[in-house]
């Protein structure tokens, strides 16, 4: 009877062993002390990564169209697949639909997503820029104190808005020292006259700023305030494959770093993008000229994107009031890639 248990107890430890050397449909190189995310290769059935983008936005877009992205995943079984969408808002529903995994868009329209509830998270950024969004006035007004009483065109509860608010506090006014005139054409009413001035996208304004009609009187320079490009990724994904999430910022920082050796690979860049997209070269290099690139979040970043949620709340955007920070922000990937 002992031969016989003995020889049942060495059955079963000699299939124990075989179970764990045993390969399954998703297995992958898991990142452990012993191996390291350069190390890290997904194995399992081929794995479809879809990303998504504004075609104002980037490095994303850059990353995949230059190959960084294939690099970064050279041996792995995924591939990937780029989408173009209008706006915020239907990249939003694209990530609600699960048709998603990762995408860049402005860190406002991010959050009013993820307070709806689908399922995404910010998980680094693009880039910040101080002077994206600045405040154009015309030139009859000459200084801060000629903006007392003026007409101001924003669209409210945007980006520009919350930006306009930080460059008046940084000046030593208010929203009640001007007459804030809510529309999106700020263009055209202030080429008309109808306004003295508006916040809006600084490309919007190239003609008139380049005709001498108007100046920049403030931007985030002056207010210690920037406007985020924000990277965000589909929770569900990001849980079950860490090490995924962290390689694309990965690839999303090569871009940066590229980007930053030189004014040549700049222009390079804005020259893709331009043809990526079929926008101007110049509304790239406007917009983006005095950008701070890199996938990390600053603590500039971070306070602004609590402002910006603060911003959201008291202007009764959110479909979710009571979110903090917490629900709009995962950082875990940011560590597992070396960059926090």
């Amino acid at each position: 009877m002992k031969k016989i248990l003995a020889l049942i107890l060495s059955l079963c430890m000699l299939l124990s062993l075989a179970a764990c050397g045993t390969s399954t449909p998703d297995e992958e190189t898991p990142v452990t002390e012993d191996v390291s995310l350069d190390d890290y290769v997904y194995t399992g059935e081929t794995l479809e990564i879809h990303l998504g983008d504004i075609n104002s936005q980037f490095p994303l877009n850059l990353a995949y169209n230059l190959g960084y992205l294939q690099e970064e995943f050279e041996g792995s079984n995924v591939v990937f697949t780029m989408d173009y969408f209008q706006n915020g808002p239907a990249i939003s529903e694209a990530f609600a639909s699960g048709d998603l995994d990762f995408a860049e868009f402005g860190e406002q329209a991010a959050i009013a997503g993820i307070s709806a509830g689908y399922g995404f998270k910010i998980i680094g950024r693009n880039c910040d820029t101080e002077t994206m969004y600045p405040l154009v006035v015309s030139k009859d007004i000459a200084d801060v104190e000629g903006l007392k009483g003026a007409k101001i065109a924003v669209s409210v509860g945007t980006s520009a808005h919350y930006l306009l608010l930080t460059y008046l506090e940084s000046m030593g006014l208010t929203e009640n020292d001007i007459e804030l005139v809510n529309t999106n054409d700020t263009v055209t009413l202030l080429a008309s006259g109808e306004v003295d001035g508006a916040a809006d996208q600084l490309a919007k304004f190239n003609d008139m700023l380049a005709a001498g009609d108007v100046y920049v009187i403030a931007d985030g320079t002056a207010s210690n305030t920037c406007q985020i490009s924000a990277f965000v990724a589909r929770d569900e994904f990001c849980e079950q494959y860490p090490e995924i999430a962290a390689k694309v910022l990965r690839a999303v920082q090569r871009v940066d770093d590229w980007m930053a050796e030189s004014e040549e690979n700049q222009q390079l860049a804005f020259e893709t993008l331009a043809e990526i997209t079929q926008r101007e070269v110049t509304w790239f290099s406007t917009m983006y000229g005095g950008s701070n690139f890199g996938a990390n979040l600053t603590e500039q970043d971070l306070r602004v994107l609590g402002e910006v949620l603060d911003f959201m709340k008291a202007n009764d955007i959110l479909s979710n009031p009571d979110m903090e920070m917490d629900d709009i922000l995962d950082l875990t990937y940011l560590q597992i890639a070396g960059y926090r």
